[in-house]
């Protein structure tokens, strides 16, 4: 089975209609091995599909990311990115303010809080990411230290 079956089946069993404009999204992605802001995925569904809105992109982004087909994370320049949720259970990111790579993080502080801190609410849900400088960008020094100083 392809990648793109794998992923068209995972699909399909959540119970979400497998449309052309999904496919060429989710072939995007996985061309890309990366990941991706709305308008890069945009330009390349509308390379394939030559009449499409960028809201159906949006909505469509928004409904695999719902059903965990797909991860997204907002960068430090407030942009959305998306790659294939290819993760073995929940996770978070350090993202860099420099380059913006982004790196999984397989730690959640969640199930170390006392329910008391979390004031008694059920079925929490955690989005939690670092932000920082990588190694790389530190090493040449291609950021600032807040001071808006070199």
């Amino acid at each position: 089975m392809t990648a793109l079956a794998g992923l068209e089946q995972f699909l399909i069993s959540k119970g979400c209609k497998l449309t052309r404009s999904r496919r060429i999204i989710l072939q995007g992605l996985l061309d890309n091995e990366g990941w991706s802001n709305a308008r890069e995925i945009y330009a390349y569904v509308q390379a394939r599909v030559h009449k499409i809105n960028f809201s159906t992109i949006y909505r469509n982004l928004d409904a695999l990311t719902s059903i965990g087909l797909l991860c997204r994370v907002e960068r430090a320049d407030a942009v959305n990115y998306y790659t294939l949720n290819q993760a073995s259970g929940h996770h978070h990111h350090l993202i860099c303010k420099s380059c913006h790579k982004i790196c999984q993080l397989d730690f959640c502080p969640l199930p170390q809080m006392d329910p008391e801190t979390l004031q008694n609410f059920t079925e929490v849900e955690c989005r939690f990411d670092l932000y920082g400088f990588c190694h790389e960008c530190q090493e040449n020094k291609k950021y600032t230290d807040g001071n808006g100083s070199d």
